[in-house]
């Protein structure tokens, strides 16, 4: 068994990718993200070395809307294991299918082919595979289907699997089950996983090389409000525009970033490993005519990354602006930049999602800074 190591922020990342990935890309999907965590946080406990379900909230739903719940954050958790694995860029695999596929094509996605994958990642160049999570909350000392869920996924996958070229050459069928807290099973929360080989092609899709890096990057630049260049990225056609946008600095390198909201900061963190019991502190946040810190929601990507965007959109290299990009793990959780504390999670892609923490009479410094893409 192989544990995964992760922080708040860096499952949040993961959920908003998913949600980039397999939606239609509005700037307001990051309140959708902030919300459906704000709104379900009361259902995980963050104060063990695990993530863990807190007591009662296995079926705190009916079925429907948990089932919604944790097949959601069974994509985030893929997402997670595969990032983990290398594979830094992700499309939706019917959006990616129906992309590529030729004008004309008869009934491209036939009624025996309604079930397939989630995703399509790529790792490397030329390294694709698909993805197909499930996930489900277990009540206290029960017994998860996890065969019955990743046979399932594997009948998925062997679908899809059949429909591109290239061909992937990795299949993975993820189950995620969560446990409660106080479950006396002795049994942990889990990710289980399969990789079974590709199946046979047929009739496959033609994919460009750089298909999932475009999908990719389009999808977090339209959650970031630039829905121009994810047009053209999607349709591989169109001009830069030179302009201003915000840069901060972390690490050593610069994001652009965008800034999605600003909101009091309370002492009841998400983040919080004491999951937010500093009660103490809350009668005097509340009394007090102005709280002591704001914390600016960030969307951010690396401005490497943007230049390179720019250059395939201006032709200047075909895929190559987008396939020389350099991956690397960037497990980034808290630093200290101009003006605050940055709280959040980058992704190897270069993409940024997490907040700054400032005192609310010291705001941050924005450079702006003139940027073609």
């Amino acid at each position: 068994s192989k544990s995964i190591d992760f922080s708040f922020w860096r499952l949040v990342h993961a959920l908003k990718k998913a949600d980039s990935a397999r939606t239609p890309n509005l700037p307001e999907l990051w309140l959708g993200t902030a919300g459906f965590v704000m709104e379900n946080a009361h259902l995980f406990d963050w104060s063990t070395g695990q993530l863990r379900l807190k007591a009662g909230m296995s079926d705190y739903y009916v079925d429907f809307v948990r089932g919604s719940i944790a097949g959601r954050v069974a994509q985030g958790m893929a997402l997670l294991l595969l990032e983990d694995n290398g594979y830094s860029f992700v499309s939706s695999f019917r959006d990616e299918f129906r992309r590529n596929a030729k004008k004309g094509r008869s009934n491209p996605i036939g009624p025996h082919q309604k079930k397939l994958p989630d995703f399509v990642f790529e790792k490397g160049t030329r390294h694709r595979a698909l993805a197909e999570a499930k996930g489900r909350f277990v009540p206290p000392e029960g017994s998860p289907p996890i065969k019955g869920d990743l046979n399932l996924a594997l009948t998925q996958l062997k679908g899809g699997s059949r429909l591109l070229s290239p061909q992937p050459s990795k299949c993975f069928a993820i189950g995620t089950y969560l446990r409660e807290v106080n479950d006396c099973s002795g049994e942990q929360s889990l990710i289980a996983f399969v990789d079974p080989e590709a199946d046979e092609p047929a009739d496959p899709v033609e994919m460009p090389e750089d298909a999932i890096r475009r999908s990719n990057y389009a999808s977090w630049l339209a959650l970031m409000g630039f829905d121009d260049v994810a047009r053209q990225l999607w349709l591989r056609d169109g001009e830069t525009q030179s302009r201003p946008v915000p840069i901060i600095a972390l690490d050593g390198r610069e994001y652009v970033v965008t800034i999605a909201s600003i909101q009091p900061l309370s002492s009841l963190r998400l983040d919080n490993p004491a999951n937010g019991r500093d009660f103490p502190e809350w009668p005097r946040r509340f009394l007090g005519p102005f709280p002591e810190e704001i914390s600016i929601g960030l969307i951010g990507l690396d401005l490497e990354v943007t230049r390179a965007i720019g250059m395939t959109i201006q032709g200047i290299s075909d895929a190559g602006g987008l396939m020389e990009i350099d991956t690397e793990d960037r497990r980034k959780s808290a630093g200290e930049i101009d003006g605050g504390m940055f709280h959040g999670s980058v992704f190897s892609d270069g993409s940024l999602f997490g907040e700054i923490r400032a005192p609310w009479k010291q705001w941050p410094t924005f450079e702006r800074r003139v940027v073609a893409f």
